[in-house]
């Protein structure tokens, strides 16, 4: 296959770039909320959302979650495992698997913020 036949090899102006420091900073963004998913039960009286808060206060029933799609979906997920493994049990597995897939989130943010400065750096451009 030739160079021509390649998007954007010999078309200059329709080459993408990537600000990594912008990429560096969402990660960081999000980054900033981890200890809401990870933190204690409770904070000054009140259940935080923090995954321990999930375990002990999240017996929710679909009532509760609500009624737009996506948590009518997440209920059924919840509730098709309660009868075997309790409704608790498995909607801290769920949030459990959403904040372990968060953080992978993060980590390749922030990898691929890596690779494109090395690829800026080999090409003599880079912004990051």
């Amino acid at each position: 296959m030739s160079a021509s036949e390649w998007p954007s090899l010999d078309d200059v102006a329709n080459v993408t770039e990537f600000d990594t420091f912008r990429m560096r900073k969402v990660a960081q963004e999000l980054e900033d909320y981890v200890a809401g998913f990870t933190g204690p039960a409770f904070s000054e009286g009140y259940t935080t959302g923090s995954a321990a808060s999930v375990e002990t206060s999240g017996n929710l029933s679909g009532h509760e979650v609500g009624e737009w799609p996506a948590a009518r979906t997440f209920g059924e997920t919840v509730a098709a495992g309660a009868a075997t493994d309790g409704r608790i049990a498995v909607l801290a597995q769920v949030y459990a698997e959403f904040v372990a897939q968060y953080n992978e989130v993060i980590k390749a943010i922030r990898a691929s913020a890596k690779e494109y400065d090395g690829a800026n750096a080999a090409g003599g451009a880079g912004n990051g």
